[in-house]
């Protein structure tokens, strides 16, 4: 009901005035009839769609200005890279197949980034690409500096491993394990020369290798040929790259005797029978420095026996990550180790004797 009052110009008191006077002055309107009612809805509405239909292509017209923007800024960064047409084509076309949230100059500056987009893209055209696109990814990568990294970035990809990077292999089950040289890496292959081939129906190996102030890496990779005359092993590229880093291990400085034997050459062959004294001058639940009178090349394996406090740790299997003389006697070589399928429970008791030690050492100081 609309309801309209119309007031009287006549001066008047509220007390002088009855109530039909009062109600004389009310004229109340005939109601609306549902026609009308859903007009007035209809418009309404449809001015409300208007409103949302505008702002909605206002939206779309900044999200579209602000794409236009970051992909003129990415080519502009692309071509001083040294990258050409075709190549900033391509990498808009690993954008759009890459399930990330990243912006597009990501690819330029994060190796992380663009090979997880090199993957998707690989993978959305079946892994299977010409040699001539092979041989342009390639060039991209030396372009962007994404094949040889510095120790300051640590590797996501093993696409990223440097070339004549030395490695250590060895079989699943841990019957074979050998060495190698990375090289050549491409964009299709890692191609690894080894100094004795694994054994025949060998079709992945674990590939470890360690690099000067990062850390150490482990994967698997998957054997796809092999060059028997050269020794070369060629494996497909993985993603499924684990960094440790040397240090995350808590280390504690130690002066323990121990007794060190060689059981396998860097070139997986079976040492002869060689047991010398030795001293561990730090000890981790990861590995250890030691100093001895014998050196051990790089790459090589041992077993390693020391007693640590009422335990007796016998048979730790190692693998020698860098040796060379001690620094201010010149004389000795000082050694650093890692273990190698370390059990828990001896992980353990080292773990616990480091934290002990360093413990004690606090409250000493």
């Amino acid at each position: 009901m609309i309801i309209h009052l119309l007031a009287r110009f006549i001066p008047w008191s509220a007390s002088e005035r009855s109530v039909g006077a009062i109600a004389s002055d009310i004229i109340v309107a005939p109601p609306a009839s549902m026609g009308q009612v859903g007009l007035v809805a209809i418009f309404l509405l449809a001015g409300l769609a208007v409103v949302v239909l505008v702002e909605v292509l206002r939206r779309r017209k900044e999200l579209l200005a602000r794409s236009r923007a970051r992909w003129d800024h990415f080519a502009v960064l692309a071509r001083q890279a040294g990258l050409e047409e075709d190549d900033i084509e391509r990498m808009k076309a690993m954008h759009m197949d890459m399930d990330a949230m990243h912006a597009p100059d990501a690819m330029l500056r994060i190796p992380a980034v663009y090979d997880r987009a090199l993957d998707a893209w690989i993978q959305s055209r079946g892994g299977s690409l010409s040699e001539r696109e092979w041989t342009s990814l390639h060039r991209v990568r030396g372009k962007l500096k994404f094949h040889s990294l510095s120790s300051e970035t640590s590797l996501s990809h093993s696409r990223q491993i440097s070339d004549h990077q030395e490695v250590r292999l060895s079989t699943e089950e841990g019957d074979w394990a050998g060495s190698g040289t990375v090289c050549s890496n491409r964009e299709d292959r890692l191609d690894v020369q080894v100094k004795m081939l694994p054994p025949g129906g060998t079709s992945r190996l674990r590939l470890a290798f360690s690099r000067q102030g990062d850390g150490e890496y482990k994967t698997i990779l998957s054997l796809a040929g092999i060059e028997t005359q050269h020794q070369i092993l060629h494996f497909s590229h993985t993603d499924q790259i684990v960094r440790q880093q040397l240090r995350m291990w808590v280390r504690v400085p130690v002066l323990l005797p121990g007794k060190m034997r060689r059981v396998v050459a860097p070139d997986g062959m079976s040492h002869a029978f060689d047991e010398f004294d030795v001293t561990l001058l730090d000890l981790s639940g990861g590995g250890a420095m030691i100093s001895a009178s014998q050196m051990m090349e790089v790459e090589s394996r041992g077993l390693l026996d020391f007693q640590l406090g009422e335990n007796r740790m016998e048979g730790l299997r190692f693998v020698m990550l860098r040796s060379g003389r001690a620094q201010r006697s010149g004389t000795g070589h000082v050694c650093h180790l890692c273990f190698e399928n370390i059990d828990v429970q001896t992980q353990e008791r080292i773990m616990r004797y480091v934290f002990e030690r360093q413990r004690a050492g606090r409250i000493t100081g």
